[in-house]
């Protein structure tokens, strides 16, 4: 089994795929080797064929269609325990000068220090800032263990594919706020998300095209999908919107349940109030 592999969805971007992500793969001389591009049916197969360079990347592979069911067939095509990097096929750059850890190191160094220390810390995610901006990433600590956003377009995990309790529901029919779902139940299922706070990344989150549409398309889903973890997730986060409309769903800084030892540190907060208790 390999250290670990990096695993791209990608819908309706080849050119975008090979342009920015695989070509930002190889400046950071990451391995061809390592690196899988993964599209939603034929027809995206043979054009991905036609476009991608094929210097950049192993394998080209037929998956589902669909941002969270793609994901859960990329897990379900790995091995129990396997290190994935997941991209987005449209990343154009890596930032690690801001960390002290990492500042001169290679993304390579970065990818597996972060899943050593996963395993130092009982996590099974791992994740960089959202936003590249680095004047928030400087007042930052390096790491934080506490419910944390981390951001589905730059993200590693070690992979639990038959694992339902952290398999995706509210969010796998449009894709909306599928990285928050995520966290959350990350968090729920271990106690902790390990976040590296100083390493940023350039992407473009709402671009003409793509999977999930565009930045006008998304915004009634991004309601409904935020209501829903809403309703299920009442003491995790809190619901909020932009000027622009864009709907974002906060995550509370629940402090991690586990410590470094692995041993339960406080009672966690209920995942919802849909189910009824039984009077005894």
């Amino acid at each position: 089994m390999p250290d670990y592999v990096v695993c791209i969805p990608s819908y309706k971007r080849a050119e975008t795929c090979n342009e920015k992500t695989l070509k930002m793969l190889k400046n950071n001389k990451i391995s061809a080797s390592k690196i899988y591009v993964y599209v939603a049916n034929d027809e995206e197969y043979k054009e991905y064929l036609k476009v991608l360079d094929k210097k950049l990347y192993n394998k080209l592979i037929v998956g589902i269609k669909g941002l969270v069911p793609q994901r859960q067939f990329i897990m379900e095509q790995w091995k129990e325990g396997q290190h994935i990097v997941f991209f987005d096929d449209d990343v154009q750059s890596i930032d690690l000068s801001i960390s002290k850890l990492f500042k001169g190191k290679t993304l390579d160094y970065f990818f597996k220090y972060a899943f050593k220390e996963c395993v130092a810390n009982k996590s099974s995610i791992w994740g960089v800032y959202p936003v590249y901006n680095p004047f928030f990433r400087e007042a930052r600590d390096e790491t934080s263990t506490c419910l944390n956003y981390i951001v589905g377009a730059f993200y590693g995990i070690i992979n639990r594919p038959k694992l339902k309790s952290i398999q995706l529901s509210i969010t796998k029919e449009n894709g909306q706020k599928e990285d928050v779902e995520r966290t959350i139940k990350y968090f729920i299922e271990d106690g902790i998300v390990l976040r590296f706070n100083r390493v940023g990344f350039v992407t473009k989150y709402y671009g003409k095209s793509g999977g999930l549409g565009t930045f006008e398309d998304r915004l009634k889903p991004m309601l409904e999908a935020s209501n829903k973890i809403k309703a299920a997730y009442p003491d995790y986060g809190t619901i909020s919107t932009k000027k622009t409309g864009m709907t974002e769903f906060k995550l509370k800084k629940i402090p991690a349940t586990i410590n470094m030892a692995g041993k339960s540190t406080r009672s966690k907060p209920k995942q919802g109030r849909n189910k009824t208790r039984k009077r005894k």
